[in-house]
């Protein structure tokens, strides 16, 4: 082993050691599982609202079709779509939300006391017995090598791939999720609205209903723009949630299976080089 490189490992592995004494990388890496379990939350419950407030608007229209004076009207074969799609969501939050139970898990393994410490004392002890076998010019065991940058992998992997997730949600993905969550939020509203004229006018009796649909058409219940209005938040509530539905199995799922991968192969070609 030359010199150069006994030094590159030697002073790796006190930073190891220094990182691992600390736990800075896993007080950062917790903190950001947990901002990104809180955005997944966050959204699968605007979501879950909608969906609430879509199976609201239909039954009110379904109720509303004996005071139609003959018109039917079907506005569940428009929020339908969106109902289906928010239950695909929910699947995919609750594979993301399980991955970030996992890392979490991951997480306090790894910074585990007792492996820890036993991790520390390898380091550190393979540090003085590098420079020790170095300066008898001794061969060194590459294996005890190999097995310290092993233990260094298995050690940080999981706080470095929840930095680097966070990194990338940061420049990549925060603006969608942003975006995505409050036009969600206005379609929400758009069809509270909708909800609370249509139900406001059912509580009236028979003949009521019928004599505000008469003098509503062209204002408060105007059929083809309520129509329009449902579809036009059909439309933009599947872009959102599709949005969202991308950043959360970027970060959470896709993202995480590529950095272990990349990890594997570290590993691989670690302990295969001569």
């Amino acid at each position: 082993m030359t010199r150069n490189r006994l030094i590159a490992y030697c002073l790796l592995l006190v930073i190891a050691s220094g990182l691992a004494a600390t736990k800075a990388l896993d007080h950062y890496g917790y903190q950001y599982t947990d901002q990104a379990l809180k955005r997944s939350l966050v959204a699968f419950g605007i979501a879950r609202g909608l969906n609430g407030l879509i199976s609201v608007a239909q039954e009110a229209e379904i109720a509303m079709q004996p005071a139609g004076v003959g018109l039917t009207l079907s506005p569940g074969e428009i929020l339908d779509p969106v109902n289906d799609l928010i239950e695909r969501f929910s699947v995919v939050m609750l594979f993301s939300a399980s991955a970030l139970g996992i890392q979490k898990l991951l997480l306090a393994i790894s910074a585990w006391g007792y492996f820890n410490f036993i991790a520390i004392i390898f380091w550190l002890g393979l540090v003085g017995w590098l420079f020790y076998r170095h300066k008898k010019n001794k061969n060194i065991n590459p294996w005890l090598v190999k097995t310290a940058l092993f233990l260094v992998l298995v050690r940080f992997v999981t706080p470095v791939m929840a930095l680097t997730s966070e990194a990338i949600y940061d420049l990549f993905l925060e603006q969608n999720y942003v975006a995505a969550s409050q036009s969600l939020e206005q379609v929400t509203e758009t069809l509270e609205q909708e909800s609370e004229t249509i139900n406001q006018t059912e509580s009236d009796n028979f003949l009521e209903r019928a004599q505000n649909f008469i003098n509503k058409t062209t204002a408060q219940l105007d059929i083809r723009q309520q129509i329009e209005s449902y579809k036009a938040a059909a439309e933009q509530a599947s872009k959102d949630v599709i949005q969202l539905i991308t950043v959360f199995i970027v970060q959470t799922i896709l993202f995480p299976l590529l950095f272990l991968w990349l990890s594997w192969k570290l590993v691989l070609n670690l302990t295969h080089r001569k």
